[in-house]
């Protein structure tokens, strides 16, 4: 007989966490809540509360749900990453709350701060290969085992370190560009995931291919980020307008234009009214870092990043920011990477460490018109 939950609906401590492990380790194996109940010898509404984290299953249970999900209870049950307290060094002032990467150096645990332009990473990144002059060939380092992601989301970077966590020899490789040019790149098979981002009220209209699903990543605040005092505050678009401001914008097909542009259509201006209007950075931290360099005045990005520098913000909307995957290819090995850590804890911390992130998205299923619950063919899965 199927075991079934108890009456009680109180949430369980560390529950919630491996539900949504549970939950997306599932949509990766292409099974539905029925089957998944089936193989576990439970009821369906029971595979739903510990889902929803508010019942723990019996040894047994968490064994045959494993078993049918290919992994371990470990994997699916346990608590999440533990931390330590050190005495560190710093390499520089550190504001108490600030991000840091901590690093052993000899006999101590050094820190070093993560705000500016060292939230970003300088320096030359580390390539594997070389792109020959001609026909398309290139020369192979190491393995290529990377999960690639496109999109604008400066937090993106922060899927690295789960990923590489996960052993097996897999990193990240991230392509900053705007959610067009990143839904274009998916439509072409070129990358594994592209990141997209719109107005939260927006997300019934997206209308995305049917073949596509949106997992959420992140909220944030998207609007005016401008020099801090002693310069003026910028009150609008029409203000900065007016005052004849220096802008940076962002290229085509990025949603930060496109509310610019929106903004600008609604005063009954165009872009050769703007002045810089046709200066571009590559994303919202480059924006955000011409502003505070001088180099420009004003510009649209996301709140994290007006935080990041210590700049002036002016929010004018609120965006969301989903994973658009190929839903025929959820059961490949790099898709199921990637909801495993959708999944954990470490990125979830990572995003709540992050001032102007809001993370209660991550890993849930935003799809505008498709069910959460649309099981993929069973013999299509791939056994580790």
């Amino acid at each position: 007989m199927a075991e079934r939950p108890p009456a009680r609906r109180a949430p369980l401590p560390g529950a919630a966490e491996a539900g949504r492990r549970l939950r997306l380790s599932r949509l990766a194996a292409g099974l539905s809540q029925g089957q998944l109940a089936d193989a576990g010898g439970v009821t369906r509404q029971a595979l739903a509360g510990v889902e929803a984290g508010v019942w723990s299953p019996s040894l047994p249970v968490a064994l045959r749900l494993a078993e049918a999900l290919d992994t371990t209870v470990d994997q699916l049950f346990a608590a999440g990453d533990r931390s330590r307290e050190l005495e560190v060094t710093p390499v520089a002032p550190t504001r108490p709350g600030g991000r840091v990467r901590i690093a052993r150096v000899w006999d101590r645990w050094v820190s070093v701060p993560l705000a500016g332009d060292r939230a970003m990473v300088p320096g030359f990144g580390p390539a594997n290969g070389l792109l020959h002059a001609a026909g398309g060939r290139a020369r192979l380092w190491g393995t290529g085992r990377s999960l690639l992601v496109a999109g604008c989301d400066p937090a993106l970077a922060l899927l690295a370190g789960p990923v590489g966590a996960a052993g097996d020899g897999w990193a990240l490789d991230w392509w900053p560009c705007g959610s067009g040019e990143a839904l274009r790149l998916l439509e072409r098979g070129l990358v594994h995931a592209a990141a997209v981002h719109y107005p939260v009220g927006e997300r019934s209209q997206q209308g995305r291919d049917a073949g596509v699903t949106a997992l959420g990543f992140a909220r944030w605040r998207e609007g005016l980020v401008f020099r801090p005092p002693p310069s003026p505050a910028v009150g609008s678009v029409e203000d900065a307008v007016r005052r004849r401001l220096r802008w940076v914008n962002r290229e085509p097909g990025a949603e930060a234009r496109r509310l610019l542009d929106r903004q600008l259509t609604a005063l009954g201006l165009t872009g050769a009214e703007v002045a810089g209007y046709d200066v571009e950075a590559s994303g919202h931290l480059t924006l955000a870092s011409a502003v505070a360099s001088g180099a420009s005045d004003v510009g649209i990005a996301t709140e994290p990043s007006a935080l990041a520098y210590g700049l002036g913000f002016l929010p004018l909307t609120e965006e969301e920011c989903v994973l658009c995957l190929s839903r025929h290819r959820l059961d490949t090995p790099e898709l199921r990477l990637l909801l495993t850590v959708l999944g954990g804890g470490q990125l979830r911390r990572e995003l709540e460490a992050l001032p102007g992130y809001d993370a209660t998205v991550a890993g849930e299923d935003l799809s505008p018109s498709q069910p959460s619950q649309q099981a993929i063919p069973r013999e299509r899965r791939e056994r580790r």
